[in-house]
């Protein structure tokens, strides 16, 4: 098999020299050399480098590192590699799997490290013929009286333990994003939290509306910090840095004894945004989802204060379920808005300690 340097520093970056990379024989010497290509590629995202690394090294190495590439072929992949795991891995994490073998092939075809790919034109669905089904959520909309009573309560008792899973199911943002939010990412003047192209998933820009019971948790939320991590990050760790994908889903576990997860927050809000009437489009814009590129161009210029009104109904029905309890802030808004009002904030609230930059 193809010989790479030793994990450099622990960063799971593999170097290899030109010479090397031009000596792929085994399937080893393709997907290991692929391993080093995607761990360094920057537009992929932390989970899925990992997820990618984990079923290489632990599932297809193992079964069929050492086959020649010249000897590939779809009875061997049935035998040696998609048969066996059928016995300790679901029939997604399979597909996924095949897919990453795919494409180390075909990119190291199209790089001319390989004569051929064996693997042009097959699929997972050359070995599996059965349904996959949606990865079932684990919460459902009965479940959201008991979650927001529990994260209140939770925040009540520790905020910067509470705050992540919050924010999550008040926004509906992933993980990762939520994890690299700045101070400086929230805007007052524009009530506004920016999340940069840089942070999401899909690479643009994402803008979400900030309503004043989102301003008012993050007073309080800050209030709460110790005096050192209240300069950049939103979701600081000792140290100043920002708190890791890994330490975040490690916190999610401990709060739902590992019930559910931060994607589940994410399913849950946006099915709860149909059912107090959110526009489908609206709801998808707000989880930054690509409506696809005819739709997009012709969003109307008032997108973003549908956003904003999307929102505040949203925020609103977390307030009839205990919220407020949580932020502080006496927001008379009706849950069922009927109309695009603002909604009135009663009584006064404290300076705002945010950054009104946007970083």
């Amino acid at each position: 098999m193809l010989a790479a340097s030793t994990d450099l520093a622990g960063t799971g970056y593999w170097r290899f020299t030109l010479a090397e990379a031009r000596l792929m024989r085994t399937v080893g010497d393709v997907v290991t050399w692929w391993l080093s290509r995607i761990e360094a590629d920057r537009t992929k995202s932390a989970s899925y480098q990992r997820s990618m690394r984990s079923l290489m090294r632990k599932h297809v190495i193992p079964a069929i590192g050492k086959v020649r590439i010249g000897k590939v072929t779809r009875v061997l992949m049935d035998d040696q590699l998609v048969f066996p795991l059928h016995e300790v891995l679901k029939p997604r994490t399979i597909q996924k799997a095949l897919q990453g073998l795919g494409q180390a092939f075909r990119m190291a075809e199209r790089q001319g490290r390989i004569d051929g790919n064996p693997l042009a034109g097959t699929t997972f669905r050359d070995f599996y013929k059965g349904k996959l089904p949606p990865k079932p959520a684990q919460l459902s909309r009965i479940d959201l009286p008991h979650l927001v009573e529990l994260l209140v309560r939770a925040f009540t008792d520790d905020p910067p333990k509470a705050m992540l899973p919050l924010m999550m199911l008040a926004h509906g943002t992933r993980i990762t994003e939520t994890l690299l939010a700045e101070w400086g990412h929230v805007s007052l003047d524009q009530r506004m939290w920016v999340i940069p192209a840089s942070n999401t998933k899909s690479k643009r820009e994402h803008l979400l509306p900030v309503t004043p019971q989102a301003l008012a948790l993050l007073q309080r939320y800050r209030e709460a910090l110790p005096s050192a991590r209240k300069a950049t990050w939103m979701f600081a760790v000792r140290g100043g840095g920002p708190m890791s994908p890994s330490s975040g889903h490690a916190l999610l576990r401990g709060i739902s004894n590992r019930a559910w997860t931060s994607h589940d927050l994410r399913k849950l809000m946006r099915d709860s945004l149909s059912d107090i009437g959110i526009d489908h489009a609206v709801a998808e814009r707000l989880l930054n989802h690509s409506l696809g590129v005819t739709v997009e161009t012709y969003l109307t210029r008032d997108d973003l204060a549908r956003r904003r009104e999307a929102l505040e109904r949203w925020h609103a029905r977390l307030d009839e379920l205990g919220f407020a309890d949580a932020h502080g802030a006496k927001v008379a808004v009706p849950a069922f808005l009927q109309n695009p009002a603002s909604p009135v904030v009663a009584g006064d609230t404290a300076e705002s300690c945010i950054s009104t930059g946007r970083g």
